[in-house]
């Protein structure tokens, strides 16, 4: 599995840019299967059934297994992929 290193410091100006970066990140850690779309002011990340990630206004959001709403700044898209790693891990090693 790979790191969640990232050679490209810089802020993401859009909610499509945190998306392909957050992609980037989770990719790099070696997620797959992830389906990334992008609209004018909103962008998403379908990681699995149930997690989809969605960038509104400068935040990433998400709700965790228990419904339970997640917010993560858009310009960390770095440690978002950390946090969604975590939840996602499981279910990726079982599939």
């Amino acid at each position: 599995m790979g790191t969640l290193s990232w050679i490209d410091s810089s802020v993401p100006a859009s909610p499509a840019q945190a998306i392909s970066m957050l992609h980037s990140y989770l990719a790099a850690a070696g997620m797959r299967r992830l389906y990334p779309a992008n609209h004018t002011t909103v962008a998403s990340l379908s990681i699995r059934q149930g997690l989809t990630v969605w960038c509104i206004g400068g935040t990433f959001r998400w709700r965790d297994d228990l419904g339970q709403p997640v917010t993560h700044p858009a310009a960390d898209p770095e440690g978002a992929a950390r946090r969604l790693n975590g939840i996602a891990a499981p279910l990726r090693a079982a599939a």
